[in-house]
């Protein structure tokens, strides 16, 4: 998430008797319903007709917008209740005005805990689906509904000084370690709050307890809404122990902060929660929304294919045909990310080699070229086998590789080669009084040659008396065919 999104508290009594009075839900932005929910989501970047007339070269600019477009789709919808629930259900038992809150929160200052009687309502929820369906994007979506931070200076007749972050998203370490995770939750408080405070400062602390402590500390004086720990499935990475330690830190947060912690992975995260019942039944407090890649007659998918062709910029605008719907399901096997990145490449290919026209033979094309490292993981997904489904994540290239995948091949590097050597530099200014240069020759042996040569090695300046006669060549590109081709 870039940028930090500060708002000023404006409070609106809820009409949700547990959520009145408490300054942190009131601070919220107001329930919604699905059609507003869809409407705030949604995320269409105008279409501009004449960019199409545009040169070739800023059109492959253009492109890259199809990467912002967010078709509302079920589950967003689903996704924005849930976590709207999550949030405000979490505040109800740390209202910062109620006693119990102010003592609880004394607790926490102390190196003793102390029974304060406070009862957390925390919960918390799971996110699951395959790679590249989208789970982080359409999460960012919702949460951007959100001001992540809001600042509180008085509210009724009392004075209220405040901070309150609503949402905190981090991710699982790759080795799932529970000091890899504390430093991220240091440095994305700091970029919550636009201050550097603490990242730096707890970098050397002594201890993983004591920055343990320090982190719950801080989470509870931000009355942070929710966690939202992505990429979970690193877990798995952990050292020995390494995974209970780690969960059972969520579990205290949860229980004993009062923070509602949202689990964001692949499938294969489902498995971390399975060996122990109590992290089990934390994982799936809210349920676990599943994050499906879609089936091929999904009326879904055809409405999220028909809002990302809404954005040509070929010079003919191609109609969506049943024929390349077929094609599109079939290279991506209706996968969010594949479908983005094969549209992008589509069209730049048409636009490069000058087809300016999407044809079904464009993407398959395409695909065999610049998607041919998701081969073995569209295999996969083709085959419906369990076994091979299984593997999916381990078929998946690594995000370097997904990043390459969107670069120059070597034919279109080939053809940038052919270009740029095909092109002289332009003739330098010489100073006044020197007498400019005659076209470049080739040199050749002869007698007559050899004696001047001679002649030359003689005189005083040898390289300018070259230059005057012609014999030598300060081309960049002087032994391209291309040179010859000029010159002979």
């Amino acid at each position: 998430m870039t940028g930090v999104m500060h708002a000023v508290a404006r409070y609106d009594q809820s009409p949700v008797l547990e959520f009145q009075g408490n300054p942190l839900i009131e601070a919220l932005p107001p329930i919604l319903c699905e059609s507003d929910a869809a409407s705030l989501i949604m995320h269409f970047p105008p279409v501009n007709e004449h960019e199409r007339e545009l040169d070739s070269a800023v059109r492959l600019h253009c492109i890259d917008r199809l990467r912002t477009v967010v078709q509302p789709l079920p589950i967003h919808l689903e996704l924005e209740s849930t976590l709207s629930s999550l949030i405000r259900s979490g505040y109800v038992g740390r209202n910062p005005l109620s006693p119990t809150t102010v003592r609880h929160l004394h607790s926490l200052s102390t190196s003793r805990r102390m029974s304060d009687g406070f009862r957390s309502t925390a919960t918390t929820f799971s996110l699951v689906g395959l790679s590249g369906i989208g789970k982080s994007t359409a999460l960012e979506s919702i949460l951007r509904l959100y001001p992540q931070t809001v600042l509180h200076e008085r509210y009724g007749n009392r004075q209220f000084v405040q901070t309150q972050i609503t949402w905190l998203k981090l991710d699982c370490p790759f080795d799932g370690s529970l000091s890899g995770l504390c430093r991220a939750f240091f440095r994305a408080v700091d970029q919550a709050i636009g201050q550097d405070r603490y990242a730096n400062s707890y970098r050397s602390r002594s201890g993983l307890p004591d920055t343990i402590q320090r982190m719950e500390q801080v989470a509870s004086t931000y009355f942070i809404g929710a966690l939202l720990i992505d990429e979970i499935q690193h877990l798995r990475s952990a050292r020995t122990g390494g995974k209970d330690n780690m969960l059972n830190f969520f579990v205290n947060l949860i229980n004993s902060i009062g923070i509602p912690v949202v689990f964001i992975g692949t499938n294969s995260m489902i498995s971390l929660f399975s060996d122990v019942l109590r992290n089990a039944r934390r994982g799936c407090g809210l349920g676990v929304i599943e994050f499906q890649r879609f089936e091929k007659d999904d009326p879904f998918w055809k409405m999220l294919v028909e809002s990302l062709w809404a954005y040509q910029w070929c010079r003919e605008v191609s109609p969506l045909t049943d024929e390349l719907l077929d094609v599109l399901y079939d290279l991506t096997q209706g996968v969010t990310d594949f479908l983005v990145k094969l549209m992008i490449l589509g069209q730049r290919f048409a636009i490069q080699h000058g087809e300016e026209r999407l044809a079904p033979s464009t993407f398959r094309r395409v695909a065999d070229t610049k998607m041919q490292i998701l081969k073995p993981a569209l295999s996969a997904l083709r085959s419906r086998d369990p076994r091979q489904l299984g593997r999916f994540e381990d078929l998946l290239p690594i995000d370097a590789q997904l990043e390459g995948m969107m670069m120059l091949s070597s034919d279109d590097l080939s053809k940038r080669y052919s270009l740029l050597s095909s092109i002289s530099p332009a003739p330098t200014l010489k100073a006044q009084g020197v007498p400019k240069a005659s076209s470049p020759k080739l040199a050749t042996a002869s007698s007559k040659g050899s004696a001047k040569l001679s002649e030359i090695a003689k005189s005083e300046s040898p390289l300018q008396q070259l230059r005057e006669e012609g014999w030598l060549c300060e081309q960049t590109f002087e032994f391209s065919d291309a040179y010859r081709a000029r010159y002979d």
